[in-house]
């Protein structure tokens, strides 16, 4: 009977997410369930989702063109720290779109079948840093992490993690790319 009431509770174990407004997702997360006949714990990995690149560029050059690169995805830079060569944003607040993008494009944050993607009707919380280090022969390896977390405009319900697709840091690099090809011509 103990299996049968933990396999009854883990769907809603993995469905428990932190606090109200929380925005950072933790590395991992670890539920408790207690019942009559005793307890167990489930440890769930966290959704920060990162993407590292190593590009031919020197760091100086790829630090000046990431303000553009965040400006141009539409997200506003929130945090720059030019000691630990670290921009990006800690908490974009957004519904719908994303510079004229449905949000969904970028993020999956489940569907409803009364507004479809849950990504482009939900109130959106949006964490995405772009970190730098320097890599050989010059090169600089830019690593991104981004974190979702979203809930219904219209209803009191906590934040729900979302997952990335990929696109956006796809488009992050494609952007970087391109303006640190251009600036070098």
């Amino acid at each position: 009977m103990r299996t049968a009431t933990l396999l009854l509770l883990l769907p809603l174990a993995a469905c428990a997410s932190g606090g109200a407004g929380s925005t950072a997702t933790p590395a991992s997360q670890t539920v408790t369930v207690v019942g009559s006949q005793g307890g167990a714990s489930l440890t769930m990995p966290g959704n920060n989702s990162s993407t590292v690149r190593t590009l031919a560029f020197g760091m100086d050059q790829v630090w000046r063109a990431l303000p553009f690169v965040f400006d141009s995805i539409g997200i506003p830079v929130g945090t720059l720290d030019p000691a630990k060569r670290t921009i990006g944003n800690s908490g974009f607040k957004i519904r719908s779109r994303l510079k004229g993008v449905p949000l969904s494009r970028y993020i999956d944050c489940g569907n409803s079948t009364q507004i479809g993607p849950n990504a482009d009707a939900y109130d959106v919380n949006i964490t995405m840093f772009a970190e730098l280090h320097a890599a050989d022969a010059g090169g600089t390896t830019v690593s991104t992490t981004i974190d979702v977390v979203a809930r219904p405009a219209t209803f009191a319900q906590e934040y729900s993690h979302c997952a990335s697709k990929g696109l956006l840091e796809t488009r992050f690099f494609d952007i970087l790319k391109a303006r640190l090809e251009r600036a070098a011509r």
